[in-house]
């Protein structure tokens, strides 16, 4: 009997220190050389953080620098550091850890659209955490059939037909979009353009690189030029999707419109009254904390017509 439970006992703690070994060092290097044979490069795969260690340096070094030049646009550097380094040398197809989890950074936006259109849920979003679901529930964190059914009761307060957006609102948000970036979660196997993707990968769609990219929107990305949306957001860039600070697809914000007639109207009662201008205060140190946001605040001076 004594033999038998020995057995047992040695048969779990075998099993258990297996499961511990396959989570933390086998499935992700066994992953890290599955991306690597379809041309998928990046940092390589640390003991359990993965390379959330790097992430968090390169954030704090960032933090520390603010920004001299307040008509320079291209903030990526300071706000996605990491992310930054890696497209820089991995290129824009690329990926990093986090922990044992790996994040395939997708910047195509034929294959960003592609995530965000799809409509069957394979792409889904990030299921939160129980402690998550306490603070943070509703239709941005739904999923399948519950998101469709509150999306269909919410979408008709959010609506107006013919909004008509100013230029320089839309060139604001492609420089610096509230979300910097959007992620996604495979649930399954799936085939993304020519990239077999396993089930519990995530899908990181950097829109701020996307916005600053060059290739994309010309040699004048990084300054500030609302007239390149003079014929619309279809004609701005050489690809459509290209321009998404509210997300695409069928889960695209749902508030998006509000939020930017609040704009539009806020502006235009400011304007109305006042002429502004940047406080000598003023520290040029965008950061992303929940949304993309002035670290020290935005000190502005108003002046009364």
């Amino acid at each position: 009997m004594v033999s038998v439970v020995v057995l047992v006992c040695a048969y779990v703690l075998i099993w258990g220190a297996w499961k511990v070994f396959d989570w933390v060092w086998w499935k992700p290097k066994r992953l890290e050389r599955y991306f690597r044979e379809q041309g998928i490069e990046g940092p390589s795969y640390k003991l359990i953080h993965g390379n959330l260690k790097e992430n968090t340096v390169a954030t704090e070094e960032a933090k520390a620098k603010p920004i001299e030049n307040f008509s320079r646009h291209f903030i990526a550097p300071r706000v996605l550091p990491f992310l930054h380094q890696i497209v820089e040398k991995y290129g824009k197809l690329s990926l990093f850890w986090v922990g044992g989890i790996p994040r395939v950074n997708v910047m195509d936006p034929d294959l960003v659209r592609e995530v965000l259109s799809n409509k069957f849920g394979h792409f889904t979003k990030m299921r939160p955490n129980p402690l998550s679901k306490l603070f943070i529930s509703g239709l941005a964190s739904y999923n399948g059939e519950k998101w469709a059914r509150h999306r269909r009761i919410i979408n008709p307060a959010f609506h107006q037909e013919k909004l008509k957006v100013p230029m320089i609102l839309y060139e604001v948000l492609r420089l610096y979009p509230p979300v910097t970036f959007l992620m996604r979660y495979t649930d399954k196997p799936m085939k993304l353009g020519e990239i077999n993707l396993p089930s519990g990968v995530l899908i990181g769609l950097p829109i701020l690189l996307i916005h600053h990219n060059r290739d994309i929107w010309g040699e004048d990305a990084e300054e500030f030029n609302p007239e390149r949306f003079s014929g619309g957001i279809s004609k701005a860039a050489k690809y459509k999707s290209a321009f998404f600070p509210f997300g695409w697809g069928p889960r695209i914000c749902i508030g998006q419109q509000f939020a930017i007639m609040e704009a539009k109207i806020a502006l235009t009662m400011i304007l109305q009254h006042f002429s502004f201008e940047l406080s000598s205060t003023y520290v040029h140190a965008p950061h992303w904390s929940l949304t993309l946001q002035p670290q020290h605040g935005a000190q502005v001076v108003f002046h009364k017509l």
